[in-house]
Parts: structure tokens; C-alpha cells; sequence
């Protein structure tokens, strides 16, 4: 037991040297050096500001109808002597075509009942004008008797008064004068009543010929002829039918021009046309009156597409036409009318179908392009009115902005920023002026940027 407890004892005195020489070391080792203490630095995105060439658009949804309609009704009664061979559903007929005719015959015989009363009347004009020809030549006749019966009648009154007349004789000459002047007074009396006559006349040959007019129309009202170029919408009628005057017939869509009343959310149309009246949202009215002038000033345009077709669908252009009458309290919505000329042309099938009534669309509404617009994405804006900016020592500075427009993702600077400016878009908690950055470009962001710029949507 002893030897064990010995060599147990041997391992004493080298690990007591060990800790000495340790302790040694570390009391000769020199401190470590201090250094001074370091400002924190903040890793942040940034975007450098750059004027865009930006085209604000709005986007909704609707369904396309014809610009014109129009709905053959029977004017006139009658018959259905005819009916064109191609008015069906769906079919296109050229203006000018008479799609159909009603039985004429009544309408024809009303023609010819006023054409010869026509002639009656013109035949008593004539009459009246020859006996009002025949009476002054009477009448200018009578009046040179009457003349000399008053000579005679004066001179047989002076022989009365000397007596070498007798009185019967002077009675005589005196009846013969009042006759002759109760037969000019007759024929004057005959003179003043023919214009009375010939103007009851001129009213009677008048009537006649609206009489005849009437007929006429009545006559051409039996053809039913398309107006325009038109798509048949509606058939009603068979031939051999009675049809009675105010019964619709058939109807027809014009093929010129389509519209398209598509929904739009009422806050970016007011956001759009602020921006392009240079006003503020408050201030904005949309009026028929106002958006036909800001149409005119900025050239309000529209673009028609198939939804969700991407880029491969095709494209309709058309004008801004009018808002809509309506507005939608619940989906804040508002109605945009579009037109679109030549709906039925270009057709290509299977890439480009025509733009038929009924259809679902897409429509944009684009105004001409706005040069060195300064855009931001939305997440860049703090407290709606402020952005932060890394100035050029790479310092924090909080910075008031007036912003012109807020367009989805988008917002519209219109005052407190200038081109080249670095706009920081990371959260800072807490942001305090002054705060040394380190800013990383957001390359990504700004590729983002102006693709939302070229779409023109902010979204």
C-alpha cells in the first residue's frame, strides 16, 4: 500500500511547475488594444430617381353592343307582299336594301284619287281665272252704256225742264240709267267675290296635295329599305302576313361602330384625370362637359382586348366617347363608354375575331404619354406626404414631398424631389435624420418600375 501512496505523490511537484510557468506567461501577456467606438451603419435599399415617359391608363370591363340600332316597324298596314331572301339572324345586308315590301295596291289607288283631284281643282282655278277675264271685259263694256245713258238721261232732263219733252219720256230714260248702274254694280260685286273664290280654291287644290303627298309617302312606306350597313338582329314577319301599322318587324345592329361601356373603379378615374388637370382629387368633376375637354386636351383614348390573352390577344382602337349615367354606390365603380369604328374589319380567324355585340372585353383608357414624369413605387412614400433620402455623404434625410397622383402601385411626385436622387425604400426603425446609410441600388425595383410605367396601370 505504501509504494502506491508514493508514486501517487510523484505527480505533484510537475504539475505545480506547469501552473507556475501559466501563470507567468499571463502576467507578462501585454492588454489587448482598445479601440475607438464606431458609428452604426444601416444597410438600406435605394432607388435613384430618373424621369419616365409614363401613359396613364384605366382598366375595366364590359360587354360590347352596337353603336346603332335599328328597328324596322310597319309605318302603314297591310300585306306582306315580299320579304328579301337573306333576312335571317345574323346575316349582313348593305344599306339601301329593301328587306321588306308590304302589298302597294290600296296605297297606289290612294296616289291616283289625289292626283285627279288635283287636276279638278287646278281645272276650276282655270275656269275662275277665264270668267274673272270674261267679266272685266263685260264690265268695261256695261260701264261705256252707262256712260251714255247718263249723257242721254242728262240731256232729256233739260228738255223736260223746257217742255219739249213729256215726262213719260223723261221717266223713261231715268229707268233705263238705273238699270244699266244696277247692271255694272252687279258685274264689280261679281269682280270683288272671285279672289274670295280663288282663294277657297288654292286652299281645296292644298289640301289635295297634301292629300297626295300623304299618299305617296303612305306608298314608299310599303318598302322597308336598311339604312345602313347592318347585322340582322331579330326576324318577326312572314310573307302573306297582315301586318298593322306600329308592329316591329325585324331589327338590325349597325356594323360602323361597336361600344363598349366597361366598369371603372371611380377613385383611379378621379386619381387619372387629377393628375391630367393638374388638380386635386376634391377638385375633380366628372362631368360629360369636363372629360370631353380633358378628351380633347390630352387625347383620351381607348384600347379594346380579349381578356386574359396576354400580349398575343388583339387589340381594337377606339375614342372615348362619354361616361355612363350610372354609378354604382356598392362596387364604387362608374360607367366609361368606348367606340370602336369598323368592328367587322380585319377579321382573321382563329387570331382575330370581329368585336360582336355581346362580347366580354377589356378596355383601357390611355391618354397621350407624359414626358419626364418622376415615378415612385408606392412603398417608398411614408405618412402619405414624406420620403427618406440618402444624400450624398450616404446621410438620412426625411424629406416632404407633393404628390400628384396615387396610381396603384404607383404614386406621381409632383414637388420635393429632383432626377439622381436616392430614395431609400427599407423600413428604418427608428429613421432619425442623419443616420449614416449604406445604400444598396434596387436594380429589381427599378426594372419593376419601368415596366409599370410602360403598362401605364400602376399594378
Amino acid at each position: 500500500m505504501q509504494p502506491r501512496l508514493w508514486h501517487k505523490l510523484l505527480i505533484i511537484p510537475p504539475v505545480a511547475v506547469g501552473l507556475a510557468v501559466v501563470a507567468l506567461v499571463v502576467s507578462n501577456k501585454p492588454a489587448p488594444a482598445r479601440k475607438p467606438p464606431q458609428e452604426a451603419v444601416q444597410g438600406v435599399r435605394v432607388l435613384t430617381v430618373r424621369p419616365l415617359t409614363f401613359t396613364p391608363r384605366i382598366t375595366g370591363y364590359g360587354t360590347v353592343r352596337p353603336a346603332r340600332i335599328w328597328q324596322a316597324v310597319a309605318q302603314v298596314g297591310g300585306k306582306v307582299a315580299r320579304i328579301h331572301p337573306q333576312l335571317k339572324k345574323g346575316t349582313i345586308l348593305k344599306a339601301g336594301t329593301e328587306i321588306i315590301t308590304i302589298a302597294d295596291d290600296d296605297y297606289r289607288l290612294a296616289v291616283a284619287q289625289a292626283e285627279s283631284g288635283i287636276r279638278a281643282l287646278e281645272a276650276k282655278l282655270n275656269e275662275l281665272a277665264a270668267s274673272e277675264e270674261n267679266t272685266r271685259t263685260l264690265l268695261r263694256l256695261e260701264r261705256e252704256a252707262l256712260a251714255i245713258a247718263e249723257r242721254d238721261h242728262a240731256r232729256k232732263q233739260e228738255l223736260l225742264r223746257r217742255g219739249t219733252i213729256p215726262q213719260t219720256t223723261f221717266e223713261q230714260s231715268l229707268k233705263t240709267l238705273i238699270n244699266q248702274r244696277k247692271l255694272v254694280a252687279t258685274l264689280e260685286n261679281t269682280l270683288r267675290l272671285i279672289p274670295v273664290q280663288r282663294r277657297e280654291l288654292q286652299a281645296q287644290l292644298d289640301s289635295a296635295r297634301n292629300q297626295l303627298a300623304s299618299a305617296r309617302l303612305n306608298l314608299e312606306r310599303t318598302r322597308i329599305i336598311l339604312p345602313f350597313d347592318a347585322r340582322i338582329a331579330k326576324v318577326d314577319v312572314e310573307v302573306n302576313q297582315f301586318v298593322p301599322a306600329g308592329r316591329l318587324l325585324a331589327q338590325a345592329d349597325g356594323i360602323a361602330e361597336a361600344e363598349v361601356e366597361a366598369r371603372v373603379p371611380l377613385q383611379r378615374m378621379q386619381s387619372v384625370m387629377a393628375l391630367l388637370a393638374g388638380r386635386t382629387m376634391r377638385d375633380v368633376r366628372l362631368t360629360n362637359e369636363e372629360m370631353q375637354r380633358l378628351a380633347r386636351q390630352f387625347g383620351l383614348h381607348v384600347e379594346v382586348r380579349l381578356p386574359g390573352n396576354g400580349n398575343g390577344s388583339p387589340v381594337w382602337k377606339g375614342r372615348f366617347a362619354r361616361m355612363s349615367d350610372t354609378l354604382d354606390a356598392q362596387t364604387r365603380t362608374l360607367g366609361v363608354i368606348g367606340v370602336v369604328n369598323d368592328p367587322y374589319g380585319h377579321v382573321r380567324p382563329g387570331t382575330r375575331p370581329p368585336l360582336t355585340k355581346g362580347m366580354f372585353v377589356r378596355m383601357d383608357v390611355l391618354t397621350r404619354p407624359l414626358q419626364d414624369t418622376l415615378l415612385l413605387p408606392r412603398v417608398a412614400l411614408r405618412d402619405n406626404s414624406r420620403v427618406f433620402v440618402a444624400d450624398a455623404e450616404n446621410r438620412l434625410r426625411i424629406r416632404p414631398v407633393k404628390v400628384r397622383a396615387r396610381l396603384g402601385a404607383l404614386v406621381v411626385i409632383g414637388a420635393g424631389l429632383k432626377p439622381g436622387e436616392r430614395v431609400v425604400l427599407s423600413d428604418l426603425a427608428p429613421a432619425m435624420r442623419g443616420q449614416l446609410l449604406k445604400p444598396v441600388e434596387d436594380d429589381a425595383m427599378w426594372q419593376r418600375l419601368k415596366m409599370l410605367a410602360n403598362a401605364g396601370t400602376g399594378e
